[in-house]
């Protein structure tokens, strides 16, 4: 939605940025493709996305902008409030993120928000009289008592330098989770720093086989808040949150003095005996310038995530990640 209100070198890093070599055209249809099928993948699994514009008083969208955000991204567009934003986020996440903020800089001309939700059961639920308290060993090296899911199943595992990972299917197997476990001497820091799409993509294709594997998962929910201005900066769009910034295809009469002044997501996750819900939104406020080795496994292995590890949830066949995250312990 920035993309396409952009110009110049401030919309060739946000295209860089988001790895499509592709025409603002091409981009809007891709990710309208992606919207529309992947609530269509796994009817056992509710997938859904939504987006919103609210617009101060006063300020005119570009017609060709808002039609195509309502074209390509279905994009409710409102007037700007506090209220409206929060209700929004609380409505399209099914109350798992009630509020997004908290103020508006009075210089704030329009938001734009994505939300996603996702809810799922595992293919093989863990059965609840079997989860128990164990030690779990946190980053710090403090040893706590956390509830831990236990089963024995047959799933695709694997093991190479760096970690132990497992696959737990969602539904009708369209989606799923998949543990990174940290070796002993390895860290999770140590995962993210060696993860790449092509390295998931190797662990996921030719790393994993089947196996009978013995599988400790802690119950957990997480809740993260995260700025995105300097995280996105040095993924390569930096002009997008200065006075610099090209941003004239959004607003009549802001062609030249618009630029993204916060841009935060906030992210739940919640994992169960019966499955996994998870939702997330993104916002970007908008202001005007003027404003200031692989080992031979025995038959039975051993998963137990006891020490912080990392986790994904993704659609099978195209590898699109929904959600990213790492589990600690707190």
């Amino acid at each position: 939605m920035l993309n396409e209100g952009a110009d110049g070198e401030t919309r060739q890093q946000i295209t860089d940025v988001l790895g499509l070599d592709a025409s603002v055209e091409e981009i809007n249809e891709y990710f309208k493709k992606m919207a529309d099928e992947v609530s269509k993948v796994d009817k056992t699994v509710t997938i859904k996305t939504a987006n919103y514009i609210g617009v101060k008083s006063g300020i005119s969208l570009i017609p060709q902008y808002k039609a195509d955000m309502q074209q390509y991204y279905d994009a409710q567009i409102d007037s700007l409030s506090i209220d409206k934003i929060n209700n929004w986020c609380d409505t399209h996440t099914d109350g798992m993120i009630p509020r997004i903020i908290e103020e508006l800089d009075p210089n704030t001309v329009m938001c734009l928000l994505n939300a996603i939700c996702f809810k799922a059961s595992w293919i093989h639920n863990f059965d609840p009289e079997k989860t128990r308290n164990i030690n779990f060993t946190k980053r710090n090296g403090k040893t706590v008592k956390r509830k831990m899911m236990h089963r024995q199943l047959n799933a695709a595992y694997g093991k190479n330098n760096l970690c132990k990972m497992l696959r737990l299917p969602y539904g009708c197997n369209s989606y799923s989770m998949y543990v990174l476990l940290p070796n002993k001497g390895k860290t999770v820091d140590d995962i993210i720093r060696n993860l790449s799409a092509e390295k998931l993509e190797q662990q996921r294709k030719r790393d994993m086989s089947f196996h009978e594997v013995d599988i400790l998962l802690p119950r957990f929910t997480t809740e993260s808040e995260i700025g995105l201005e300097d995280v996105l900066s040095a993924m390569g769009m930096p002009l997008a949150f200065g006075r610099t910034a090209e941003f004239p295809n959004m607003a009549q009469g802001h062609k030249g003095d618009l630029y993204v002044s916060m841009m935060m997501q906030k992210a739940k996750i919640e994992v169960e005996e019966e499955g996994t819900k998870a939702a997330a939104v993104t916002i970007a406020s908008m202001v005007t310038k003027s404003a200031v080795l692989i080992e031979e496994e025995p038959k039975i292995v051993e998963f137990h995530a006891k020490r912080p590890f990392v986790y994904y949830i993704i659609e099978n066949n195209t590898g699109t990640i929904i959600f990213m995250g790492t589990y600690c312990g707190d």
